[in-house]
């Protein structure tokens, strides 16, 4: 392995390892065998406020809100050189429409990790999905969308839920593109340089890959 660059740190935190979506078919069944697992091999459960509890790895991090015997709403994230990666978020069905929600689910691990989370704008993100960044929102984070194929250039700060619905559709695969970035106030200053950088190298026609 190379030497690391803000390049290849960028390229690894907010393009490469598109994200899933929220609730994605299988995904609370297979959170709950990672997480039994890792339980299984000696994993040490780091329990926060509120009955959430963190397995916390090298390069993987677990949230959920239960106990061991009964996971009510997990997600899984990837740690990458800028921000956390969420890869996937599960909740048990029998819970659906009612507490804990993912916002909440999010809110804590921000503000447990003062980290930018990364997640995918979902094609099939329906109303109650989109909820969630509207309450995010709402909770005072932060919320950058982009373009994956082209961050630099394409990165927003928004500013109002009216912002937000620039970017939600019912069946359209142009939104399969975009990337919600959630982040605190302290932290989205860092994110814009790194951004900031990202877009002067895409207009001066220089590498972004190393």
């Amino acid at each position: 392995m190379g030497n690391r660059t803000s390049r290849s740190d960028f390229n690894e935190t907010w393009i490469m390892e598109m994200p899933n979506g929220i609730n994605t078919p299988g995904a609370y069944e297979a959170l709950v065998y990672n997480i039994k697992e890792r339980i299984e091999y000696g994993a040490k459960i780091i329990q926060l406020p509120n009955n959430l509890n963190k397995i916390k790895g090298n390069t993987m991090v677990f949230y959920w809100y239960g106990d061991n015997d009964h996971i009510i709403l997990a997600t899984e994230l990837r740690v990458a050189p800028e921000g956390l990666i969420v890869s996937l978020t599960g909740k048990d069905p029998k819970y659906k429409g009612v507490p804990p929600f993912a916002s909440q689910l999010y809110d804590e691990i921000i503000k447990d990790t003062h980290k930018a989370l990364r997640l995918l704008s979902d094609t099939k993100l329906s109303d109650e999905g989109y909820a969630i960044w509207k309450k995010l929102f709402n909770l005072g984070h932060n919320i950058m969308i982009y373009d994956q194929s082209n961050p630099g250039q394409s990165y927003k700060i928004c500013k109002s839920i009216e912002d937000m619905d620039q970017y939600f559709a019912h069946h359209n695969k142009d939104y399969e593109k975009y990337q919600y970035v959630l982040a605190e106030h302290e932290e989205m200053g860092d994110i814009l340089s790194i951004f900031g950088l990202r877009r002067a190298r895409e207009l001066c026609g220089l590498s972004t890959e190393d």
